[in-house]
């Protein structure tokens, strides 16, 4: 079957809230895009070409149709559907024919996760970035602990959102609330237990996960998995180095020969990964280096 699409999925696990994107680039004139969504939506989905614009698209089960005509680049945003375990965590459901790459932060307990299809991870500044291979699993999670004090213990409800709630599609799905808990006096030693095996099972897996990855990169490192970036994102890096670390977008562009929608998926990873960040200027980006990686 011919490649129709480059297609890449991440989904970010946040203290108020979870968000899937997905970064897909034709790389032949198609009328319409078919794009399998690897997380149930709970809500409006947000598609947006290269230049900003939204693009209507129609959700038909898990199938995301998008009409193109021609090729490009575009971006899909929604909320993903939360449900929650007995045991009081939420969980996302991922069925998803691509790699995933999961970024979590730092204020957000991991519960449970399936080990055996990590097969990388990078630590950045406010978390880290797992890539999790193709399949079928569950990703548990805690967005916040609750805070004790001397009255009461409560925890914090979680609502997840987007940031755009004008989407042109429509689609109705039902939600599962997650409700917020008080624990009283005689319920406080029960719920710090429960948080103590939480973190417990937690590190063990951890430890369970670096050793596993430890193993597959064997005695040889390619220092560019260490430092999570592709050869165009070392490019993108070392040309905005060499531009004193900082320059407008259209300024990197012509400096590297590079086409826009190129260019603006590698901006997009490297903010994400915290080696960038992007300042607008009305309709124009500059371009900031944060973060100077190694990429001798």
């Amino acid at each position: 079957m011919m490649l129709v699409a480059l297609i890449s999925v991440f989904i970010y696990l946040l203290s108020n809230g979870s968000l899937v994107s997905i970064n897909v680039t034709t790389v032949q004139s198609t009328a319409l895009l078919n794009v399998t969504l690897p997380v149930k939506p709970l809500g409006p989905i947000i598609v947006q070409n290269s230049s900003g614009s939204i693009i209507p698209a129609i959700l038909i089960g898990n199938h995301l149709i998008i009409p193109v005509f021609g090729n490009g680049s575009f971006t899909i945003q929604y909320a993903p559907y939360v449900t929650q375990s007995p045991s009081s965590y939420l969980i996302i459901n991922v069925s998803s024919q691509y790699s995933i790459n999961l970024f979590v932060s730092n204020n957000v307990l991991i519960t449970q996760l399936p080990i055996d299809l990590i097969t990388n991870f990078t630590r950045v500044s406010n978390g880290i970035m797992l890539q999790l291979a193709s399949g079928n699993y569950s990703i548990g999670f805690v967005p916040e602990l609750p805070i004790a004090n001397k009255t009461s213990i409560t925890t914090k409800t979680t609502t997840t959102s987007v940031g755009n709630t004008n989407a042109v599609t429509t689609i109705t799905n039902s939600s599962v609330p997650v409700t917020a808990k008080v624990v009283g006096s005689s319920s406080i030693f029960g719920s710090m237990l429960y948080y103590v095996m939480i973190v417990i099972i937690v590190a063990v897996a951890a430890l369970l996960t670096y050793l596993f990855v430890i193993r597959r990169r064997g005695p040889e490192v390619n220092p560019v998995i260490v430092e999570g970036l592709n050869p165009t994102d070392r490019e993108v890096l070392k040309a905005l180095m060499d531009m004193g670390g900082e320059a407008y977008q259209a300024d990197l562009q012509r400096k590297l020969n590079m086409p826009k929608a190129t260019l603006w998926r590698a901006i997009r990873r490297l903010e994400s990964a915290g080696y960038i960040q992007v300042i607008k200027e009305g309709r124009v980006n500059r371009i900031r280096l944060i973060k100077r990686p190694k990429l001798d």
